[in-house]
């Protein structure tokens, strides 16, 4: 039986506070860039960066360390709802305008 490889894995960074970095398995600079501006553009985020590891690597690691009034992983999950949000948006434009062509 083959394991399942999970799309995200979670660490918490013991060294520094209100810290976490994720790795998304096969993936590339696209999406964590992506990511990661989506979260310097929101203001309780005081860090956000990622790294591949190796150019053969498809994984990204993205490190994001949160304001210490709020709770790291809160932020995350406000962020990523919120690119979602605004890629669904896009999404249902797109449809609409393809009906119109």
């Amino acid at each position: 039986m083959t394991e399942e490889i999970k799309k995200l894995t979670i660490e918490y960074d013991k060294k520094t506070p209100n810290t976490v970095e994720f790795i998304i398995h096969d993936e590339s600079h696209t999406l964590a860039n992506m990511i990661t501006e989506r979260f310097l553009q929101d203001q309780r985020c005081t860090f956000s960066a990622y790294k591949i590891v190796h150019p053969l690597d498809n994984n990204v690691h993205i490190r994001v360390t949160a304001i210490r009034s709020i709770n790291v992983k809160s932020l995350i999950i406000e962020v990523l709802k919120s690119f979602e949000t605004e890629i669904n948006e896009l999404c249902e434009q797109f449809v609409n305008l393809e009906k119109n062509i």
